[in-house]
């Protein structure tokens, strides 16, 4: 009885121990070749032909991943698809970029928890680079670069001024949020040389979504 009751506690603890484990947690910004929020016309037609490509974007304030602390990490993910990469189980590919990072473990750490957290969204992920990445919230704007590479700009939706005449929402963010914020897209540009294609979009529209990511680990 006394060896059961040593058991039980030391499960307790270890229990406690998985509860009490550190979150990874900090901002997200997504924007994608087409509108998550917007009229049927225009969803209709961007269902087929557009949202084929997507930048998402983190940034780690706090936590750590088996022992190894990832804040101050920033992650940059570039998606590519053959369609719509908001159809079920469409097919994807990827290529990452990484900053803040100073030792190898933490990329093999960071990496690995993306693998295991996000593995539908990213897909076949093509490439690792690391590179400078600068991640600004200011109020509700968010700036992001990859200095040669990507530049997204983005601030907070305002309905219904930034959508079009009888607007629905289609599609929820890649990733889960705390605090998912419809994001209008002001700048989203990619000119790497992983994918064969490039993109540039000057015109707002609300293409993406803002908000606070928090991923447990140990559950």
């Amino acid at each position: 009885m006394r060896y059961l009751a040593t058991a039980f506690f030391i499960l307790i603890f270890a229990v406690d121990a998985h509860a009490q484990a550190p979150a990874v947690a900090g901002d997200y910004v997504e924007a994608r070749s087409g509108h998550v929020y917007t009229c049927g016309c225009l969803y209709s037609g961007e269902s087929v032909t557009g949202g084929k490509e997507a930048i998402l974007v983190w940034r780690i304030l706090s936590g750590e991943y088996e022992g190894t602390s990832l804040e101050g990490i920033r992650l940059a993910a570039v998606v590519v698809g053959e369609s719509n990469l908001g159809a079920p189980d469409e097919a994807r590919r990827s290529v990452v970029y990484l900053d803040g990072i100073t030792r190898d473990a933490q990329e093999q750490a960071v990496l690995a928890l993306w693998q295991r957290e996000y593995a539908k969204v990213l897909g076949e992920v093509r490439a690792v680079h690391r590179a400078p990445i600068t991640f600004d919230r200011q109020g509700e704007l968010v700036s992001v670069e990859v200095p040669g590479v990507v530049r997204v700009q983005a601030r907070k939706a305002r309905l219904p001024q930034d959508a079009h005449p009888g607007s629905f929402l289609w599609y929820s963010p890649f990733t889960p949020l705390g605090d998912p914020t419809l994001a209008t897209s002001l700048l989203y540009e990619y000119w790497g040389n992983d994918f064969q294609r490039q993109w540039r979009e000057l015109f707002a529209g609300i293409t993406g979504y803002m908000g606070h990511f928090e991923l447990r680990p140990g559950t």
